[in-house]
């Protein structure tokens, strides 16, 4: 199959491919691949922690959505249903085998839910990272959090105009956004550069706006169906401390409600487990990368030995 794909020497490794970023690395072998989808507002670079040392393993594919880092924008509005569609084109043109370990964070990993729901056949497990859920733009969660996740809708729209006029690439030029630095000082300089030069540009914050407007307003798709005994790990960040008082703050109630949201993903799966990981912030792949790497490399242990006729399990809680 012929693959469009363009060199770019500003790109700093991978290809593209039909306009999206695309960075191939490990070989496919005796473990399934690895897929990973990132977030919204950020780029593939949140990943560069856990896929090279997954790569050392099999074959491992990061991408940038479109809009996002060296990627290209993308038609709007930045549905549910187009970036999933954009995955699946991505993966029949890079000829990616077929099942591999889909796993998504945050925005990412609802989308990897969609994905997974649509195109069973192509997904041997399913990694949910700190995981967007559809409860939480519902009447489940307390209403001041509703209430911010529209607000973060017109904070995205009002980043996009800043970045319009200049004024953000400007400061992220002088790494002068709050904050930030001490987030992407965690990455490889290379990556955390790339985050620096492409995450305040007008053409991510237009596709961060446009995917969390049409999250919130249910624009697109929404994945409803369970998938029985697939493999599922449910990951999220921080342990949850049930109150002992009667009466919760709005906090705890958002904590009560997070937790509960996990475990109802947890529960999509009969072979679902939920990890909850201490000391770590809603990047976990970038606060707590070993617990990633540790969870991914035991989802290949045990994919390799059904396929041998064996099985395995892996942990309930990580800590």
């Amino acid at each position: 199959m012929k693959k469009q794909v363009t060199g770019d020497p500003s790109l700093p490794s991978g290809q593209k491919i039909e306009g999206l970023h695309a960075v191939l690395a490990g070989t496919a072998g005796e473990y399934p691949p690895v897929v990973f989808e990132h977030g919204c507002g950020v780029s593939s670079e949140v990943w560069s922690l856990v896929y090279p040392e997954i790569a050392e393993l099999t074959q491992t594919l990061v991408y940038d959505r479109a809009g996002y880092g060296f990627s290209d924008p993308g038609p709007l509005p930045r549905t549910s249903d187009r970036c999933v569609e954009d995955l699946r084109r991505l993966v029949e043109r890079l000829e990616i085998a077929r099942p591999f370990i889909l796993v998504g964070h945050s925005l990412g990993g609802f989308y990897a839910r969609l994905y997974t729901e649509r195109y069973p056949e192509d997904v041997a497990a399913l990694v949910l990272i700190d995981a967007s859920h559809e409860d939480e733009i519902r009447g489940a969660f307390p209403i001041p959090y509703l209430k911010r996740q529209k607000l973060s809708v017109r904070l995205y729209g009002l980043a996009k105009y800043a970045a319009q006029i200049g004024l953000l690439p400007w400061l992220a030029a002088r790494r002068w956004i709050p904050g930030f630095g001490r987030f992407v000082a965690k990455l490889p300089r290379r990556a955390s550069d790339a985050m620096w030069d492409r995450v305040f540009s007008a053409e991510s914050l237009a596709a961060a706006e446009s995917e969390y407007e049409c999250f919130v307003g249910e624009t697109g798709s929404v994945p409803g169906s369970r998938f029985v005994r697939l493999p599922l790990a449910v990951v999220k960040a921080g342990i949850y401390r049930p109150s002992a008082s009667t009466r919760r703050t709005v906090r705890q109630e958002v904590e009560r409600t997070l937790y509960n949201t996990a475990v109802k993903m947890k529960d999509l799966s009969e072979t679902g487990r939920l990890l909850e990981v201490d000391g770590s912030g809603h990047h976990v792949q970038v606060d707590k990368p070993g617990t990633v790497i540790g969870l991914l490399k035991r989802l290949l242990d045990i994919l390799h030995a059904r396929n041998a006729g064996g099985a395995g399990t892996y942990p309930e809680r990580t800590r």
